[in-house]
């Protein structure tokens, strides 16, 4: 059939085709040709979605090419703006080195720290500009020169210490605070600040840097001023002291020595604070510092504790009469009056004196002792020095038990008044009696006036128990009015204390006791001292003349013990002087207490002033006194002090008549 189909022969062929092929060729060809149609129509589809692929890639190529263009665009224009971005940048960061470098420039040339660069061996080969400031250097002035050329002779071992340190270590940096001169000459404190940078190639040397702190000093300076010196004289205060007389107690142990040391206090300093006013007593405690670093060694130390009490520290004393040259030295200087506002006043001091060495003693126990020895010359009248022993102890605690029974007592009905007759060395009769109070204690019985009321003084107990005398006396003294008709009436005579003086309101105080006691003011006569008159004459004037404005009589007490003067003593509104017992005690046996109480008498004439005599003892001062015209006198001669009661009798049995004789 092959050979038919090649030889063209197509009868034969579909003749063999029909009688000699299988039939399923026929089916075979319908595959072949149902293939062969499917194949055309593939391969029409593929050509069909060719050409439409084709018109597709026609059509988009514009828009590919287009967009492509647009990237290339848009990728250009942000290549350009990050170059421009990048240039910005870099010349932001060139502006900002140069603002940096132009600040660092000022900051260095403004600054007030001085900075030097320093070769090894201490040669300076920089300088930062310092015209300005503490320092103010020229650019040039320290060039080659040894960067210890600016530190104190007294510092230059600590510089080079700190130098060697420094050096020693690459990297290191240190300080250290000690005083440089400035271009003018004067020293200055300074932080001298030391870094080692030899390993860094742009620098290659040690960098010295000196800060000014010569505020911080001064400030420092201050503070410690604050700390360890009293803010009103400048003397060392009880911390400083404290330490002090720790330091010279350890230096005894060397030395085989003993320390000394004298606590003083201001007689009196209160009544003059409180009548003069604050000011005036800082004007005093000022001038008695002065007065005391003017009686002392060198080497020695005047401190202050507080309010009038002061204390001076005495080095290499080798015995108890070490002491006594500073003690009479100090003594001296407050020996001259002190001018106040003006007024001339005399002020005491009473000093207590310790020693101690480092075997046996501390500041705080070597204080106290002195303190005790203190309060013992205190004791003792004042203006005064007496020297500490170990039985001071025991007595300190009985006064502190005395004190706080004292309180109790003001108020506990343990006080009484006790009254001795004032009579008229003519008559002898009683037309006085002066009231003085006495201490009835419960468990150690009747207390002398002598302990308690300068224990009252110090305490300031003086006032509340002086204002009861007051108001007792009155009270009874009206009671015996109008029990005996005695004519004149009798007079009750009452002892003011120097601080009751003082009270600003003490003629308020007189007066409305009376009007409570319905007694009249000229059967009341007040007494002071004549060291109160002598604190501060103008003001007592003042003071006397308000009571006298009330009708009240005033005495002079212990007339001729407080040295007054007598340009003020004829100012003063008196009544009465009384001659103390220790000028009456000698008159028949001493010519100068004789002649000291004749003069006493001249002047009371002379200035109309009526005179009694304390402290009589016998006929022979009562004759004596009255032959010289002595109006008044008292004492055991006439009555010793009695209780009320007694006193009452007394004047009932008496009315007129003499008073009989003290057995």
């Amino acid at each position: 059939m092959f050979a038919a189909i090649d030889a063209g022969d197509v009868a034969k062929t579909n003749a063999i085709d029909s009688d000699e092929v299988d039939p399923i060729f026929g089916e075979i060809g319908e595959q072949i040709s149902g293939a062969a149609a499917a194949s055309r129509a593939n391969s029409d589809q593929h050509l069909h979605d060719l050409a439409v692929i084709q018109a597709r890639v026609l059509f988009s190529t514009p828009l590919v090419f287009t967009f492509g263009l647009g990237l290339v665009v848009f990728f250009w224009r942000v290549l350009v703006s990050y170059q421009d971005q990048v240039k910005r940048a870099v010349e932001r960061e060139a502006e900002a080195a140069r603002r940096n470098e132009q600040r660092f420039r000022a900051l260095v040339q403004n600054a007030s720290d001085l900075v030097l660069i320093c070769s090894p061996d201490g040669t300076v080969f920089y300088q930062s500009p310092a015209t300005h400031g503490p320092w103010g250097y020229t650019d040039d002035a320290l060039l080659d020169e040894a960067f210890t050329g600016l530190v104190h002779p007294e510092d230059t071992a600590a510089a080079r210490d700190l130098w060697d340190q420094t050096q020693a270590v690459r990297g290191a940096t240190k300080a250290v605070e000690l005083r440089c001169q400035n271009a003018a000459g004067a020293w200055r404190h300074a932080e001298l600040i030391l870094s080692n940078l030899l390993d860094e190639p742009a620098v290659n040397g040690l960098i010295a840097t000196v800060h000014d702190i010569q505020d911080r000093k001064i400030f420092e300076q201050q503070l410690t001023q604050q700390a360890f010196y009293d803010g009103l004289t400048g003397l060392p205060n009880r911390a400083l002291l404290c330490d002090r007389i720790k330091q010279a107690l350890v230096r005894t142990g060397r030395r085989n020595t003993n320390v000394g040391l004298l606590f003083l206090d201001l007689d009196k300093f209160k009544i003059i604070n409180d009548s003069l006013g604050h000011q005036t007593g800082d004007e005093l405690l000022i001038e008695v510092a002065t007065r005391l670093k003017a009686s002392v060694r060198a080497e020695d130390t005047v401190g202050r504790l507080g309010g009038d009490e002061f204390v001076v520290l005495l080095e290499n004393i080798a015995d108890d009469v070490s002491v006594l040259p500073v003690v009479e030295a100090i003594k001296k200087q407050f020996g001259r009056s002190f001018l106040l506002e003006g007024r001339e006043i005399a002020v005491t001091a009473s000093i207590g004196i310790a020693f101690g060495d480092a075997s046996r003693d501390q500041a705080d126990s070597l204080l106290r002792n002195a303190d005790l020895a203190m309060y013992r010359a205190k004791a003792a009248g004042k203006g005064r020095h007496v020297i500490f022993d170990s039985s001071m102890q025991v007595d300190t605690l009985a006064r502190l038990e005395l004190e706080n029974d004292l309180r109790a007592a003001i108020d506990g009905g343990q006080l009484r008044v006790h009254y001795q007759p004032i009579v008229p060395l003519k008559s002898e009769r009683v037309t006085e009696v002066e009231a003085l109070v006495r201490w009835q204690h419960p468990t150690q019985g009747m207390i002398s006036p002598l302990d308690f009321i300068p224990l009252a003084e110090e305490t300031g107990l003086i006032i509340p128990l002086g204002l009861w005398v007051l108001k007792e006396a009155c009270r009874q003294a009206a009671i015996w009015h109008a029990q005996f008709p005695i004519d004149p009436p009798v007079v009750i005579s009452v002892n003011l204390s120097p601080r009751q003086f003082q009270m600003p309101d003490l003629a308020e105080e007189v007066e409305r006791t009376l009007q409570e006691a319905g007694l009249p003011a000229r059967y009341l006569k007040l007494e002071i001292t004549e060291g109160t008159i002598m604190l501060d004459v103008e003001a007592t004037i003042s003071t006397l003349s308000r009571l006298k404005a009330i009708g009240i009589k005033l005495a002079v007490d212990d007339f001729g013990t407080g040295y007054s003067s007598l340009a003020y003593l004829k100012r003063l509104p008196l009544d009465v002087l009384k001659i103390d017992r220790s000028f009456i005690k000698g008159i028949a046996e001493n010519a100068e207490d004789k002649a000291i109480v004749q003069a006493i008498l001249l002047l009371a004439k002379s200035l109309n002033l009526e005179v009694t005599a304390e402290g009589i003892e016998n006929a022979e001062q009562a004759a004596m006194l009255n032959s010289w015209q002595c109006e008044r006198g008292q004492g055991y001669y006439f009555a010793r002090p009695m209780e009320a009661d007694k006193a009452t009798a007394l004047l009932g049995r008496l009315g007129l008549s003499p008073l009989p004789r003290v057995a």
